[in-house]
């Protein structure tokens, strides 16, 4: 495997390929495959195609990671829209720029993204859930309280041993 390695340009290959491609090579006779079968499996773990794809890979999980993802900088953009209309209404009879960036910031399509981007940027897109109470008898007995929320991915079933 190091052989194949080194051909490929030395050590800039992925650890996890690394480890497939040594398993692969050091399970070629208790495999039930044909030889191309296997060659053509080890030559995709050894090109550069797949190689650079985790490499793009690592690097989005990274940078997902170590919390550098990009932040809104603002998250009451509507509410500053609606205030640079305020501004711009007594200029529309003035410029023809004031009033054609008045009737954009009107169009329906816009504002739509805007909520959009301040419900995100506030977090606002999850369901809200009643508080906990703190304070319980013990003599009680204890309530789950359970929220069905409806989505577009499909339902997964976990079973789990419960102790």
């Amino acid at each position: 495997m190091s052989v194949a390695m080194e051909q490929n340009g030395g050590g800039a290959f992925d650890p996890a390929l690394a480890g497939l491609l040594e398993s692969l090579v050091g399970s070629r006779d208790a495999i039930s495959a044909s030889k191309e079968e296997l060659d053509f499996l080890s030559n995709l773990l050894q090109s550069k195609e797949l190689h650079a794809l985790f490499k793009v890979y690592n690097s989005i999980v990274d940078r997902v990671r170590d919390d550098r993802r990009c932040s809104p900088v603002l998250s009451s953009s509507m509410q500053t829209t609606l205030d640079v209309m305020e501004v711009i209404l007594p200029r529309i009879a003035l410029s023809d720029t004031s009033r054609q960036l008045f009737q954009l910031l009107q169009n329906p399509h816009i504002q739509g993204l805007l909520c959009a981007h301040d419900a995100v940027a506030q977090k606002d897109y999850l369901p809200r859930l009643p508080d906990i109470p703190q304070e319980m008898d013990e003599d009680e007995e204890t309530i789950k309280i359970v929220q069905l929320v409806k989505s577009t991915e499909p339902l997964v079933l976990i079973c789990s041993e419960i102790s």
